[in-house]
């Protein structure tokens, strides 16, 4: 091979090789990027028991914050993730809204807004038709920030935090008789329908039932349900009737209702909470089912019951029996 061909050849090489750092830039035009890094990490707060602050797959958006339109994005699942969640990235010098997302991908109740809406726009929430939904599937964490690439070798660190809640029903079927329970269901009313993801802004359109899931034994042998949920306001409702899916105490932010199958029977349980169910945060309610399928529960929160002995089916929600 003559000099210069070889010359040429290994330049073309060096040029094929960083065409994949161009892919983010306008036009493919390398000067006009440059390079930073991004690190991500979760952050829980004392109150986000039950959290586990893992990241099965991570969701990068930056919008140009000027036309709002999308500059770049990037999914990548666990096995691709590097040890310390840091990520060199290629982008125009520009003002960026960037936010991340944590495990979409397995919250099969929430889909995400299409990649062609502009930042102020995307969101995380249930479909419009739906009005029971399941649980999510797993914990979503989301990550917001403002900045701008200036020059190369930059450093921005975001911090992603839970826009989701978890409620914890634990029920004893007593001890001395048991009482023979032959189903429970669980839902969890008058919480969020979604979340805008740039602005950190919960949205409540239209009431929404969230159905809990049985999860076994909790570490005392208590029957366990769990659900995650987009969290409730911070205070109650002024105009409560609209969201009215059980018997809601006029002072509760939230409720869940229980229905106790025993026998040929239902029981509904509704348990008005007046205390907000906070996004990252874990309620526990304890509960003891007596044999008419009623549900005496703990003190550990402000809370009232309503109860509707042989309740029979025919509302909003199908309980399976």
């Amino acid at each position: 091979m003559k000099t210069g061909d070889l010359q040429r050849w290994i330049v073309r090489g060096i040029l094929f090789a960083l065409l994949p750092l161009s892919s983010s830039c306008i036009d493919d035009n390398m000067s006009d990027c440059n390079n930073f890094t991004v690190r991500y990490r979760i952050e829980l707060s004392t109150q986000s028991q039950g959290f586990s602050g893992r990241m099965d797959n991570l969701n990068m958006h930056f919008y140009d914050s000027d036309s709002k339109s999308l500059t770049y994005h990037k999914h990548v699942e666990r096995e691709e993730m590097p040890a310390d969640n840091v990520y060199a990235i290629s982008l125009p010098m520009n003002d960026y809204h960037h936010f991340a997302i944590a495990n979409i991908s397995g919250a099969s109740s929430v889909k995400n807004s299409d990649l062609v809406v502009e930042s102020g726009s995307y969101k995380l929430a249930y479909e419009s038709a739906a009005d029971t939904v399941s649980s999510h599937g797993s914990e979503l964490y989301v990550g917001r920030k403002q900045f701008t690439i200036a020059d190369r070798n930059q450093y921005v660190e975001v911090v992603l935090t839970p826009c989701i809640s978890k409620t914890r029903l634990h029920l004893s079927y007593g001890t001395n008789p048991v009482v023979a329970v032959d189903h429970v269901e669980g839902y969890v009313n008058k919480t969020a329908t979604g979340f805008l993801c740039r602005d950190s802004v919960y949205e409540y359109d239209r009431p929404v039932v969230v159905q809990m899931n049985e999860t076994g034994k909790d570490e005392n042998g208590l029957a366990l349900f769990e659900a995650m949920s987009f969290p409730s306001k911070d205070k109650p409702d002024s105009q409560a009737s609209i969201w009215e899916q059980s018997e809601s105490d006029e002072n509760s932010i939230w409720n869940t209702d229980v229905y106790i199958t025993i026998g040929n029977k239902i029981t509904r349980n509704t348990i008005n909470l007046s205390e907000p169910l906070p996004a990252g945060e874990c309620v526990d309610i304890y509960g003891v089912v007596r044999d008419d399928g009623s549900i005496d529960i703990g003190h550990n929160l402000q809370a009232t019951v309503a109860v509707t002995i042989d309740w029979k089916p025919g509302g909003s929600i199908d309980v399976e029996m």
